[in-house]
């Protein structure tokens, strides 16, 4: 599923759909900075949602004018002459969809080498002499390696390394070390490598999220308790027109949501952590250096 995906299902599912804002202006010759009212923003921001006009001809934006579409400041390059019509027809959200993407992300973060999925890389070849293997490039998400195997032509099966040689995996660098110089003696031979990664972060909403599906229960609670913390600046503005209350206010409303997601989503993950599989230990061989 791609970001762009879930993030409409949380839109729904949290009640942060469209709402349909039109706003007129009147240009005095001089103004050139107009602001959107209250609750008219975020601009939901995605090509075609939203149109600007001057005297009811659609503006070109960077050419006529730029939009902070998180604070809904509209700024004209040329100030509209005086009496000139200005409108706005857009859609409003809570929250952008660039938001939705750093909350998720924040939410796998925070899942840290506790949740990880297995990788298998046949990309790597030996070169002779080395005393080293970097998955820096390869994997940059690794947190363990517990199979390392050769094979010196495509016809042959895979040979565990530590049939002939120790080795090692260091978590810290990202990199396998070898017993000695004579490991390897062949530059090009296949080799395989068996771990597990954590997850890689998406960097634009059409990236497809890194996550089993049956982890996905936990990023939709993390979300919720995230969520409801970007609202709180929202109410505390709504409260501030409020005169009375006979109830708990909005914000005190939105607390407790919050709290109660971090609940589930405390409970969820440790519900669903998985268990690291017992790793492999490598036969250390006699007369064999140990990396």
């Amino acid at each position: 599923m791609t970001y762009l995906a879930y993030i409409s299902q949380l839109r729904t599912q949290f009640g942060d759909t469209r709402r349909r804002s039109h706003i007129d202006w009147t240009g005095d010759g001089t103004t050139t900075v107009f602001q959107m009212p209250a609750d008219t923003f975020p601009v939901f921001d995605q090509t075609g949602t939203y149109v600007i006009k001057l005297a009811g001809s659609t503006q070109i934006e960077t050419t006529d004018f730029t939009l902070d579409k998180e604070t809904g400041t509209l700024v004209f390059v040329t100030a509209p002459t005086n009496g000139q019509a200005i409108s706005s027809d857009h859609s409003a959200v809570y929250l952008q969809d660039a938001t939705y993407l750093q909350i998720i992300n924040d939410v796998i973060k925070s899942l840290g080498a506790d949740f990880f999925k297995e990788f298998v890389d046949t990309s790597l070849t030996t070169t002779a002499s080395m005393l080293s293997l970097s998955l820096v490039a390869s994997q940059v998400n690794c947190i363990a390696v517990y199979e390392y195997l050769y094979k010196s032509a495509t016809t042959e099966d895979w040979q565990p390394v530590n049939n002939f040689a120790n080795w090692r995996y260091d978590k810290d660098n990202n990199i396998i070390y070898n017993g000695n110089l004579s490991d390897f003696s062949v530059t090009g031979q296949s080799l395989k490598v068996r771990g597990l990664k954590t997850y890689t972060l998406g960097t634009i909403t059409t990236d497809t999220i890194d996550v089993q599906d049956r982890f996905m229960t936990i990023i939709e609670y993390g979300f919720g308790s995230r969520y409801w913390r970007y609202r709180y600046k929202n109410v505390i503005q709504l409260i501030s027109k409020l005169a009375t209350e006979s109830t708990r206010t909005p914000l005190q409303e939105m607390m407790m949501l919050s709290d109660r997601f971090d609940r589930d989503y405390e409970k969820e993950k440790a519900k669903l952590k998985p268990q690291k599989p017992a790793f492999r230990i490598p036969v250390r061989l006699e007369g064999k250096n140990t990396p």
